[in-house]
Formats: C-alpha cells, structure tokens, sequence
C-alpha cells in the first residue's frame, strides 16, 4: 500500500473537503492488540509471553493474551479469522491447528489459506518417539521389530487429532510399514504421564514434555523425529538414520491475522516479533526449552504452509485417513 505524501494529501483535503487517512504503517498500533491463544494456559503461550515485552516495547502498545482453547484449535482460530483486518486481534497458532486440525477435523469453519494472513513462522519443538523404560526397546529398529512380533496390539499417543505428532506417528507407520493404534490425548501432559506409567507403550511428543519423565527414569527416549541430531539429547539417533527418507509432518508455531491484513501492518508486526525472538532473553529460553528458532517471513511462511497442507493431505490419501 503506498501513501500519499502530506502535501498531496493536504491539497486533496482542502479540495474535496474530506479528511487525509493516513498510511496504515503510520499510525499503526494506536491502542493495545489482542493475541489469541487458541489452546490452554501452559502449553505454548509461555513461548509468546517471553517474547511479548521486546514486541511491546517496538510496537509502543501493549499486547493483551487471551487464551481461547477448544476443538484442537478451532475455536480461538475462528475468532480471529472472523476479526476486521485492522492487527488488534492476532493468532499464536501452530500447525497442528492450521494443518492437521484443518484437514482432520470436519467441523472446521475456516480455511488457513482464504481466512488467515502469514506473519511470522517463529519456532519448531523437537518431536520425540519414547517408549515406557520397562519395555525391551532401546532403538527405532527394535521398535519396529516388536510391533511387527505383536501386530495391532500396541498403540502410540498423540496430543489430539491432527497434530503434528499424531501425523508424525502416521507417518512412522507408513513407512516402517507397522499396524499400531493411534490414540488422542487432551494435551501432551497426560500422554507422558501415561508412556511413563506404561499405560501405553509408545509416546510421541516435543521434548519439554518428556524431559522431567525422562530425568526421572521412567521413560526411554530412542530417537528424535528431525532432520539432525540435536546437541539437546547427544547420542540420541534421529528416526531417518533407521528409515531413510522419512520426512516428519510440517510443526512450526507461528503469528497470523486475518484475511486482507494491509502490508504494512503485517511488516511492521513481523519487524517486532523478529527482534523479539533476535533477543537473548528469547534465544536462552528456547535452549533451555529444546525448541529451534526458524523465522520465516510471510511469503516464506504462506509457502510452508502451502507446502504442509500438500504433504498432509497426500499422506491421508495414501493411507485412507479420515476427517473426524
């Protein structure tokens, strides 16, 4: 959008008797923004709440969490795909929501690419495959060779329907070519307490969640859904040194607004979240937390997430996986 300079403006003013609107970018934020955590307290909004004060402090406004969970997702999303154009409402979503849960949940009211505007791609987990510590299992092969000796026995958790780790253990399904249940849990919490009590036998999930079970003993870890092994877990495989060529489902958090949100505005809030997350504070609690900053700006994250809905829904129809 390109503004008109204020002479210009001016004259138009006098002439038409009709006030000047200034450029978007100019005035932008004038009163404090609302941003949309679509899930409960204490899973990803600490991450925007470390990174919250530096934004603040480029922006000039304040920024006001609200939580609105519900339905993987859904629920907060819609509200802010529903919001005017104008950045006071803005989404701190993750590709669970808008990849799995879009393509994996039926009563979706709204599409990721039509409804929503890419901001920034700020983060992605580490993505774990554990096992409870009493089983005999200490590798991915040794995984593989167990579900094939108990066929349709075992099951694998996931933190809902249509996340990015519930893909992800699809997708280890399908090329270990192994027959394992999948079972959705509320959130990543209660499935690693139940992986540690050997509830069920294989979790997959980041590794903030099964770090403390882990410490404790009471769950294995035996590799790592990336692309490298992590300096995080030294020794741990990767799942790609097993089975070759494994690509694990698209898994980054990230900024959106709704759809039509000017330029300048998107710019002006990728500038603030980028120098957020260039911030040491920011930097140190990601190490701390296992998770790996991956900024990408909004063409960058529109295609990603062009990308993730092909990937996704391609494995689906591979494998007949139904919308629920």
């Amino acid at each position: 959008m390109n503004c008109k300079p204020v002479v210009v403006a001016t004259i138009l003013a006098v002439a038409t008797g009709v006030a000047s609107v200034p450029c978007p970018a100019q005035v932008y934020p004038d009163r404090p923004i609302r941003l949309v955590v679509p899930y409960p307290p204490g899973g990803i909004d600490p991450y925007a709440r470390v990174m919250m004060p530096k934004m603040v402090e480029m922006l000039g406004q304040q920024i006001i969490l609200e939580n609105r969970p519900g339905a993987n997702g859904l629920i907060g999303t819609e509200i802010v795909a529903r919001s005017p154009a104008d950045g006071y409402t803005l989404l701190f979503a993750t590709t669970s929501t808008l990849v799995g849960g879009y393509l994996m949940l039926k009563s979706v009211t709204w599409n990721p690419q039509k409804d929503l505007t890419p901001i920034i791609s700020l983060f992605e987990s580490m993505r774990t495959i554990t096992v409870p510590a009493v089983l005999p299992i200490r590798s991915i092969r040794e995984l593989i060779d167990y579900c094939k000796q108990n066929p349709g026995k075992l099951s694998f958790g996931s933190s809902g329907i249509g996340s990015a780790f519930h893909l992800d253990g699809e997708i280890l399904k399908e090329v270990a070519g192994i027959d394992i249940v999948h079972v959705p849990y509320k959130g990543s919490a209660p499935l690693a307490t139940d992986v540690a009590a050997g509830r069920i036998e294989i979790g997959v999930m980041s590794y903030n969640n099964v770090k403390p079970h882990i410490a404790a003993g009471k769950l294995r870890l035996i590799a790592i859904m990336e692309k490298n092994r992590s300096n995080t877990v030294p020794g741990i495989p990767t799942v790609a040194e097993t089975l070759p060529g494994i690509v694990r489902s698209p898994g980054w958090t990230g900024i959106l607004g709704p759809a039509g949100l000017p330029r300048p505005i998107v710019n002006r809030l990728f500038a603030a979240a980028k120098a957020a997350m260039d911030s040491q504070e920011v930097r140190t609690y990601h190490e701390t937390n296992a998770t790996e900053i991956a900024v990408l700006n909004p063409d960058e994250m529109a295609e990603s997430l062009r990308n993730g809905l092909a990937q996704v829904s391609g494995l689906m129809k591979r494998i007949n996986l139904k919308p629920e």
